[in-house]
């Protein structure tokens, strides 16, 4: 089994490809997206509160992603 140290070396030392960038960007933009219409569409909780679940949204359509490619 791989420790985490040495997953983090092959992840820092890898060259990133145009579709490591492409999954990057979708996530910040479904991050921003979902920053800017979850407040409309849920209007009494806490603006924290949304701000977790749309960077835990946009991390996980990033981790999808790149499991599915």
């Amino acid at each position: 089994m791989l420790s985490p140290d040495t997953i983090m070396f092959r992840v820092r030392h890898r060259n990133w490809t145009a579709k490591d960038f492409a999954i990057v960007a979708v996530a910040m933009v479904l991050y921003v997206v979902l920053r800017l219409t979850l407040p409309k569409i849920i209007k009494n909780v806490d603006d924290k509160l949304l701000d977790r679940i749309s960077f835990g949204a946009a991390i996980l359509a990033m981790l999808a992603l790149m499991f599915a490619t």
